[in-house]
């Protein structure tokens, strides 16, 4: 009986102090980390073609200098991923700014991708993208994209 009594108390003190590290790591955690992880979970939804996941990280109230809203922004990643494949982004520099509850990412990155039946030619652009963000509840959510790149694509032909 006593031995049962001392597993409790042992298990009893492991649990809290699981509960109390995971409460120290979601509490002490900035925002510009919280933009971090949001950024690159956005980017492992893309390589992924998750279309759905993509959605989660675009704010109801986004709008863009072109006048695109979220539902227009879906459709041209969606029509995107039925054109391209085998996405493979690498970011070269990120630079996140803080401003009480909205964020900048200035994001430079290469974006690698082929074309579906061209097993052949691998795409790429190199890219800039400034992200503005807005703490929504308690998730970073995209309000507004900006883009500079390549006005064309371009292709890494393969050596036989």
């Amino acid at each position: 009986m006593e031995s049962k009594k001392q597993f409790a108390i042992i298990l009893g003190a492991v649990f809290c102090a699981i509960v109390l590290y995971a409460m120290i790591r979601i509490f002490s955690e900035d925002d510009e980390s919280r933009v971090r992880k949001t950024i690159y979970a956005g980017v492992l939804a893309v390589e992924r073609q998750d279309i759905l996941k993509c959605g989660l990280f675009l704010s109801d109230d986004y709008q863009d200098s072109y006048g695109h809203d979220k539902a227009m922004v879906l459709k041209f990643v969606s029509e995107i991923f039925k054109e391209y494949k085998s996405f493979k982004i690498h970011i070269k520099q990120l630079k996140i700014e803080i401003k009480e509850s909205s964020a900048e990412a200035d994001i430079a990155f290469k974006c690698y991708f082929k074309k579906w039946g061209d097993e052949e030619r691998m795409y790429y652009d190199t890219g800039k993208l400034k992200v503005h963000f807005d703490k929504e509840v308690r998730r970073w959510k995209v309000k507004k994209i900006e883009y500079t790149g390549a006005n064309e694509l371009l292709f890494i032909q393969s050596v036989a």
